[in-house]
């Protein structure tokens, strides 16, 4: 049964476009996820949504499939009229699908450093401070597409189930393992599983194509105007930069990472081939 909600003023909508803020998501423990795309990969990734809302317009045909995909779970399919589906809507989002769904976890022991299985052949991408949630979810995209083990979120700035973060990762975030932690936590992990760790800077800095990245690595990166802070120059850590040819000294932070990580599974694949 697809339920209809025919009023702006119902609570479960105004409780949806709470999940807007940051402020919202953090009070209720959820988050809001616009787009086909980004829902069918959640549901994919094995997110449980509390509620699907369509807007009246969208098709049977889609409205099926979804309701399949649920099929057996606890989500309520619900209708909105097109003017209450704007009300819900983010940004220039004209697709009409929008779900809601617990928060999943971000804490670093849910991470696998080593998910194929092979002892010390982990690579994870570390942020540090980064503000722009578009950013994050552009690393979380190539972070994929690379075969990461995980993202992990170093003092995040921003949420990285933020809507721009969700579609920048075009609903990756859900199926790429991505946790958080203070600076200090980060670090005692990447101890305790013994990572090389790499960290993208200007100052002291080799060549990062003239580094081994086969082994057990973490590549760190940092924030968008100010780098990486003094907490990561410690010894036994790798200081590493991209060569560039140009008048500018460094590229964004999602383009420096994800040319790290196209270098890492390069390096890899040719190894493990």
């Amino acid at each position: 049964m697809i339920e209809r909600i025919t009023s702006h003023h119902n609570p479960r909508i105004k409780n949806t476009i709470r999940l807007h803020s940051s402020r919202g998501r953090q009070s209720q423990g959820r988050i809001i996820v616009f787009g086909t795309r980004e829902v069918e990969r959640a549901i994919g990734a094995g997110i449980d949504f509390e509620e699907i809302f369509f807007a009246d317009a969208e098709t049977d045909e889609l409205v099926g499939s979804i309701a399949a995909k649920t099929a057996g779970t606890a989500t309520r399919l619900i209708y909105l009229d097109e003017d209450v589906f704007a009300k819900i809507a983010y940004g220039d989002r004209t697709d009409g699908v929008v779900g809601v769904a617990a928060r999943p976890k971000t804490n670093l022991e849910r991470v696998d450093p080593h998910p194929a299985g092979v002892p010390n052949s982990g690579l994870v991408m570390v942020v540090q401070a980064i503000e722009k949630p578009g950013n994050i979810g552009a690393i979380i995209r190539t972070a994929d597409a690379c075969g990461v083990a995980a993202v992990i979120c170093a003092d995040p700035l921003t949420d990285v189930f933020h809507p721009n973060s969700i579609r920048a990762s075009t609903g990756t975030v859900f199926s790429v393992p991505v946790a958080t932690g203070s600076s200090e936590q980060v670090q005692n992990w990447l101890r305790e599983h013994e990572f090389q760790v790499l960290t993208a800077r200007l100052d002291n800095a080799t060549d990062f194509f003239q580094s081994d990245l086969t082994g057990n690595i973490a590549i760190v990166v940092g924030n968008e105007a100010k780098g990486l802070d003094q907490q990561w120059s410690r010894e036994g850590y790798t200081a590493v930069r991209l060569p560039m040819l140009g008048q500018a000294d460094s590229l964004n932070v999602s383009v420096t990472a994800s040319v790290m990580m196209y270098e890492a599974m390069r390096q890899r694949n040719n190894r493990w081939r």
